[in-house]
Formats: structure tokens, C-alpha cells, sequence
């Protein structure tokens, strides 16, 4: 590519390069976004799109390389240059401050909305304007820590929409519906259709492959810091993008499920908490179990509630036929019970510690009478389990800070996987992770479940939650609303019981829903 033949472009970067400690993360990469397209940016973790990323946004200077926008040059390093050419970040990091209320996060690094003094009420009022702009039902008076996720995502998607130029600007989207259910995901997708009509140019990173046949004109590949590949999203089918992605043919992504057992290991009667009414269900031995549901309805809370992470306000939850302790996460991990969090920053692992202190927290096991710790045999004790879950690198010295989404997840499944849990929950098991990566957990998953262990899963994800569970619950309006197995498992089937209205309960034949089994 040549900036000569490209100046009729909105966005040319040529020449990328960044080197971190000697270690190449980009290596001379071109990249053309067309005025008025939605682009994807693929790639496995660690690939160098977060990096090319934060080169266009000014957190970094690359070694050399050269942007043009509008065929006028833009200095890269700059985020005062990228902010005047009209570049507009929605991260993965949504830089939102929790303590702040959503209007003021809707003002952080732009401005408020009048001019010569500020009123609250006016704020207030200004903020629900814009938000019902977009089609965004959210009380922006509260501070964003008492929200969803997803409405935290809105709230920083609708910041960059609003303060953007539409027509004229480029929106760079990393990992957006990382924390939207299946409504959200296509609310958003009708906006960012809308801002593409206006003319607007938008760069889009995903790990989820469906959204790229959806969304995308097209579509440039990185692998291990280098371009790969520019493709037009017609001229490729998920076999072939996945092939592009890996650098090798892919088979499956989803392995096969295990068989799961008859034993009843985990079960919930009238589970209630946070948005959580009442639920009740059960996992056996052997099971995978997903647990599906709107923003808000409690869904996403049960791990929380059945680990002790969020109090329970009723209900009763039994391991093995005996009744687990509410509000003890200790109690829990002493059961058997694991939970893998969603967020992985923040609750998941401890960023300056290192892959051996992670994997080694919740079960530190001393030698001799007097229970003395070795540095040297831990480290030979987790590499086994770090060789198991294919983490990459192998190097429990390491910091985890240093590894990709995809490694992190695997180290907090490394870190059950040695403490012996029976009983694995998890959150968004593979928000943020590659295609590649993705593929492995879920064979640990399945292993886990061969091996007798119950697992059950919450997700947003309704491709994923029908290709890996046995079971399926919908949680609707903080109660339990339907039940499916794998015989009705299909996205479609699965959405339109997520969507339907919380008092209804029929099945989609209009008999009585499934109970619990």
C-alpha cells in the first residue's frame, strides 16, 4: 500500500512498528479504513491490535510509521492530535470513574452542557436528553459503580457517539459487546448502522466471530505483530476467517460435550439476591449448565450469590445434598466450589503478582510440620497445571499483567484445576478472548466435566451458550423463566425465551414451562 494510491481514504496508518523490551509487538503494518465503512481488526491475544489501538489513540509512539487522515498527516503519540482529527475511543477499558454519576462520566474529557455555570438539574436533564437520543433507558444521576456492566458500556458508547462527529469523525470500537446481552448487542449495532449512513467511518475489534458477518465491510487480520490479510467480508465464510486468524485450519471451535452424570451435585431452591428474586435449579455431575438473561435480571448474579461473593437474601443452596453457608467465599473454596469472575482485572487476579502467586492463592500448600513454603517446588507444582491449560508463557515468574485476556482466563481455571473444585462457576467465560484461546478453555471446560466436575456458566453469548451447555436456564425478571436441553438449543429458540415478557410462563409450543429438574 502506498500513500499516493490511497489519499482518497479516511484513515491510511503505514509502516507500524512498536517494540516493548526488545519484543516486536508491531512489525510494519499497513492499514486503509475507507470513508463511510465499518472495518474489523482481528486477531488472536497478543496479535497487536491493542497496541495499533493505543498508537492511533496517543498512548503510544510507534518506532516509526505514519497516519493520514483525510490525506493530511496526523502525528502519532498525540491524544490531543487524535482527539482534533476527529478519533473518537470506545476500549475495553471503558476509562469511566465508578464513583462518578453517569452524567459526569458523560463529561469526562469533553465538557458539560452549559456554558457559563453548571446546574445539577440541568446536567441531569441535559444527560437524559441525549442518553433517549440514543435509545438508552439509564438513570444518569446514580453513580456508575451501582450499575450493570452493560450499563456502563452504554454509558461510554453514547459518550463517544455524542461527542463525535458522526459524518466526519472515525470511532474506534475494541471489544464493545463484551458485557451486552443479545438486545443490547443489537441496539448498539443499529446505532453504529446509523452512524455509517451519516457517512461515519468506524474501526471494530471483536473476538466474536458472528459479529463480524453481521456488522463488517471488511475485515485486516494481524498475526504476531504483522498484517496478514484485507479482506472483503463477502469473499470469506468462519472456516476461512478462522484459518486467516490462526494461520492453520480449524476444525471446531466447539469441542464435543461430555455425557454428564445422573448425581445431583449443586442444587438451588428459591435462590434470591441483588436482582435475584427467586431461582431455583440444579447441576450434576458432569453437566455444563448455562444461565442466560436480559441486563438486570439477575442472571448474571447467581454465581455471585452461590460462591458468597453477593449476600443472599433467601433461598438454599446444597452441595452434595448438604447446605452450603451463606456469604462465606471461604466456606465455599473449602466445598469445592470455584468462581471465575467476569471481571478478571478487578476480582479475578492480582496484576503485580506473579502466574505462580495467582494459580496458588486460593490453596497454598506448605512443607513439613511447620508448613514452610518453597518457592522452587510451587513453581514446579503450577507449571504442571500451566502446561494443562496450554498458557502461553509457561513461566511461573512471570506477571500475569504481562499475558493476554486469553492467558489470564486460563490461569484462573488452572488455579480451580489445582485446588480440586468440583463445582466450576464462571462468568463470561470468554468475553475478550480469541478464537484460539476461546477453543482451549472450552476443552478444559469439557475436560473438568469428564472428569466429574459441574460446571455452570453464565454468558451473553447465545451461540456459545448452545454449542457448550447441556442445559440452558433463562433468568427473566430476577426469576427462574424457562429451561431448555440440548435438543432445543438453538440461538434463535434461545433469544426469543430471553425476550419474552418476565410474567409469561409458556414454553414457545404454548405448554407449561419445563421445571427445574
Amino acid at each position: 500500500m502506498t500513500m499516493s494510491s490511497t489519499t482518497s481514504a479516511k484513515l491510511v496508518l503505514e509502516g507500524l512498528t512498536k517494540t516493548f523490551q526488545g519484543q516486536r509487538a508491531l512489525s510494519e503494518v499497513s492499514l486503509e479504513l475507507r470513508a463511510g465503512e465499518i472495518h474489523c481488526l482481528l486477531g488472536q491475544n497478543g496479535s497487536g491490535k491493542s497496541t495499533l489501538i493505543k498508537i492511533l489513540a496517543g498512548y503510544h509512539s510507534p518506532d516509526h510509521g505514519s497516519a493520514l487522515i483525510d490525506g493530511r498527516p496526523m502525528d502519532l503519540g498525540s491524544p490531543a492530535e487524535a482527539h482534533s482529527h476527529g478519533l473518537r475511543f470506545i476500549h475495553q477499558d471503558l476509562a469511566l470513574i465508578d464513583s462518578l454519576s453517569v452524567v459526569d462520566n458523560l463529561a469526562l474529557g469533553e465538557s458539560y452542557g452549559g456554558r457559563y455555570w453548571l446546574s445539577d438539574r440541568r446536567e441531569r436533564r441535559i444527560a437524559q436528553d441525549i442518553f433517549a437520543e440514543y435509545g438508552v433507558d439509564i438513570q444518569v444521576g446514580r453513580p456508575l459503580g451501582a450499575l450493570g456492566s452493560a450499563s456502563q458500556a452504554m454509558t461510554a458508547i453514547v459518550r463517544a457517539l455524542h461527542h463525535g462527529d458522526a459524518a466526519r469523525g472515525i470511532l474506534v470500537l475494541d471489544e464493545p459487546t463484551a458485557s451486552l446481552s443479545e438486545p443490547d448487542k443489537e441496539h448498539l449495532f443499529e446505532l453504529l448502522r446509523a452512524v455509517k449512513a451519516r457517512g461515519g467511518t468506524m474501526l471494530y475489534v471483536t473476538h466474536r466471530l458472528h459479529e463480524v458477518f453481521e456488522l463488517a465491510d471488511r475485515v485486516t487480520v494481524l498475526r504476531d505483530g504483522r498484517n496478514v490479510a484485507t479482506r472483503e467480508v463477502g469473499e470469506l465464510n468462519p472456516d476461512s476467517l478462522i484459518e486467516l486468524i490462526l494461520g492453520r485450519p480449524m476444525d471446531a471451535v466447539y469441542p464435543e460435550p461430555p455425557h454428564p452424570g445422573s448425581d445431583r451435585v449443586l442444587e438451588m431452591t428459591d435462590l434470591g439476591g441483588g436482582a435475584l428474586t427467586s431461582f431455583s435449579g440444579t447441576v450434576r455431575a458432569g453437566e455444563i449448565v448455562g444461565v442466560v438473561g436480559l441486563a438486570g435480571s439477575g442472571a448474571d448474579e447467581i454465581p455471585q450469590l452461590i460462591f458468597g461473593a453477593t449476600p443472599r437474601r433467601a433461598g438454599e443452596i446444597r452441595l452434595n445434598g448438604k447446605p452450603i453457608a451463606p456469604g462465606s467465599p471461604w466456606e465455599a473454596i473449602r466445598s469445592g466450589i470455584a468462581l471465575v469472575p467476569a471481571d478478571r482485572k478487578r476480582l479475578g487476579v492480582i496484576a503485580d503478582w506473579t502466574l505462580r502467586e495467582n494459580v496458588t492463592l486460593p490453596k497454598v500448600r506448605g512443607r513439613g510440620p511447620l508448613r514452610w513454603l518453597s518457592r522452587r517446588r510451587e513453581a514446579g507444582d503450577v507449571a504442571s497445571y500451566m502446561t494443562q491449560c496450554e498458557v502461553k508463557p509457561n513461566d511461573p515468574e512471570a506477571t500475569i499483567s504481562s499475558l493476554s485476556g486469553g492467558n489470564q482466563q486460563k490461569i484462573m481455571i488452572a488455579r480451580w484445576l489445582r485446588a480440586g473444585a468440583k463445582v466450576l462457576l464462571l462468568q463470561e467465560p470468554t468475553a475478550g478472548v480469541d478464537v484460539g484461546s476461546r477453543s482451549a478453555i472450552y476443552r478444559h471446560l469439557n475436560q473438568a466435566a469428564s472428569e466429574g466436575a459441574s460446571v455452570l456458566i453464565t454468558t451473553t453469548d447465545l451461540e456459545e451458550a448452545c454449542a457448550v451447555c447441556d442445559r440452558v436456564y433463562v433468568v427473566r425478571g430476577g426469576r427462574l423463566g424457562a429451561e431448555l436441553d440440548a435438543s432445543q438449543l438453538t440461538p434463535d429458540t434461545l433469544l426469543g425465551e430471553v425476550l419474552r415478557p418476565s410474567h409469561d410462563s409458556t414454553a414457545l409450543d404454548g405448554q407449561p414451562r419445563k421445571s427445574p429438574a
